[in-house]
């Protein structure tokens, strides 16, 4: 099979039969990435503060790693293109816009 041979329609049907199959799996990494970034943990003092943010950073750092990485952003580039143009799902667009936004602070 060529290159040419594919068709751009095919491309974007099997793209989006992988977007809503692991829609759920996306969201819930999305929300807890944009939930954990916002947590307003300066609320609880500097000593519970310096506590929860020592027990969460040898998690986060490699997760955030991972997220940073640039296929990933292209993934979910990809996916936001996808439910903007093709799906029409804002929701999944707007979170994934979001997380777009938070993560590029």
């Amino acid at each position: 099979m060529k290159v040419s041979d594919i068709k751009v329609s095919n491309i974007a049907d099997k793209f989006g039969s992988l977007v809503s199959k692991q829609r759920t799996p996306i969201e819930m990494a999305l929300i807890v990435l944009i939930l954990i970034h916002y947590a307003p943990t300066e609320v609880f003092g500097t000593q519970i503060n310096s506590r929860i943010k020592g027990m969460l950073g040898p998690v986060l750092t490699p997760v955030k790693s991972i997220m940073a990485n640039v296929y990933v952003r292209f993934f979910l580039w990809l996916v936001l293109l996808y439910a903007c143009c093709y799906s029409k799902d804002m929701g999944l667009f707007f979170l994934v816009a979001i997380y777009f936004i938070q993560s590029s602070k």
